[in-house]
């Protein structure tokens, strides 16, 4: 192979000839003069090959970086003659190596640009091979709409772990001072062994879950054996209709969530309390800014912060019980045996009835109610974990991307990011030279 003919291969160009070359080291760009080569023409319409030529038509594309030139840029000398089968016409000849939709970008620039979306923002791709930010970002969408019929399961995954939570997508304006502005959700199935995102779907509802589990085979959902959740009462039940044979583990993140949740309502009502009473220490104490000292474990305070929860406890016996409370919580959860986490949770009972506060005997309520979740995540330790991580990946997404307003689009790029829609596990190398008749 030849110089030329290597070149013409790495660019992903097709049936021309280079006629000229020219370079500029300062910009890092150059530029191609092509012809397409005659008796290798066809008619874009029917496909039948031209014999005459009737003209050269001049088309400027962008062609990928080649070597340490980043900017490439191909004029196309294009034929168009007379097509017999199309009753005599003068018909332009197909070019199988510009995009259909992109035309004056090569399929070896979309592919490219495509598989650094995948991994990096579209304005920054945009800037770093110079093209218009919108233009990139409809290759993206049409990218990711285009590789969705083709996404599957990787064979032989372990679908026994799984996990279920939801990512905020967008707040809806008000519509008025009274109503308060409509939250929207996006609800993600993660497979544990993975750590990747199966499917997701809009929402936060039990119909969300659902149509993300209705991806999986009754196979694959029946070989399920633990499914990690927060305490979301239509999440548990879509996964008891759908998954017969799944414990459902209550997320210990959710839990602590949900405690510290209950002692910052006495702090606030302890709080009003010393506002009533004027007393300047406690005020400081239970002050919002430092409610996530107060329910912090012991073992990480410093020293200082330590005697001032001291001097706080000996002025305030509701402070000091929930604090006591919120510990035992704690440790209750980092129990290992089930019949020993019982012992500790009937424990926790009496303290609760001793104390009298009225948040913590709400809690318990909550606890009674999901015990037995509780008990499957402290036999399996089994937790959200890889959910939440992947929500942070996705608020990063969401915050590079300023924002998505399209809810199909912000779907298919959590998939894109967090999941299986990526060339990674897509096979996209035919792209960089041409599309299928499906596709195109």
């Amino acid at each position: 192979m030849d110089l030329s003919n290597l070149i013409i291969e790495a660019l992903g160009l097709q049936d021309v000839v280079i006629e000229k070359v020219e370079k500029d080291h300062q910009e890092l760009s150059l530029r191609l003069v092509v012809r397409q080569q005659k008796e290798k023409c066809r008619c874009h319409q029917c496909g039948s090959p031209i014999l005459y030529v009737h003209e050269w038509k001049e088309r400027m594309i962008k062609g990928p970086p080649l070597g340490a030139f980043l900017y490439v840029t191909v004029t196309l000398y294009q034929l168009r003659g007379t097509c017999h089968i199309c009753d005599g016409s003068v018909k332009s000849a197909k070019v199988p190596f510009v995009h259909p939709r992109f035309e004056n970008m090569s399929l070896a620039l979309c592919e490219l640009a495509g598989r650094l979306m995948e991994e990096m923002p579209c304005a920054a791709v945009a800037r770093f091979l110079k093209l218009n930010s919108k233009t990139i970002w409809a290759l993206d969408q049409t990218r990711m709409k285009m590789m969705k019929p083709l996404m599957k399961l990787p064979e032989n995954i372990d679908l026994s772990k799984m996990s279920a939570d939801e990512v905020h997508f967008r707040t809806m304006p008000k519509l008025d001072s009274i109503t308060k502005p409509e939250i929207k959700f996006v609800t993600n199935l993660v497979c544990f062994q993975e750590g990747k995102i199966l499917s997701n779907a809009p929402g936060r509802s039990g119909g969300s879950l659902l149509k993300c589990l209705k991806v999986l085979s009754p196979e694959q959902r029946a070989s399920i054996r633990l499914f990690a959740v927060d305490m979301h009462e239509p999440f548990i039940f879509t996964i008891k209709k759908l998954c017969p044979n799944a414990k459902i583990c209550v997320d210990r993140f959710h839990l602590a969530e949900r405690v510290n949740e209950t002692f910052d309502e006495l702090r606030k009502a302890e709080f009003k309390k010393a506002k009533d009473s004027n007393d300047s220490f406690q005020l400081g104490m239970l002050s919002p800014h430092r409610r996530f000292v107060l329910v912090e474990r012991e073992k990480k305070l410093k020293k200082g912060d330590l005697k001032m929860l001291d001097k706080l406890k000996e002025l305030n016996k509701n402070i000091l019980n929930g604090m006591i409370l919120v510990e035992h919580f704690h440790r209750m959860l980092d129990k290992i045996d089930v019949i020993e986490f019982r012992k500790s949770l009937m424990l926790w009972y009496g303290l609760v009835r001793e104390s009298g506060l009225v948040p913590f005997r709400k809690l318990a309520k909550l606890i009674r109610k999901y015990r037995g979740y509780i008990e499957a995540y402290i036999d399996s330790r089994l937790t959200t974990a890889k959910s939440e991580g992947l929500n942070n990946k996705i608020k990063v997404l969401r915050r590079s991307g300023y924002g998505y307003t399209n809810q199909d689009s912000y779907l298919n790029k959590i998939l894109q990011r967090c999941g299986y829609l990526n060339s990674k596990y897509i096979n996209t190398a035919s792209w960089f030279w041409g599309l299928a008749e499906g596709l195109a």
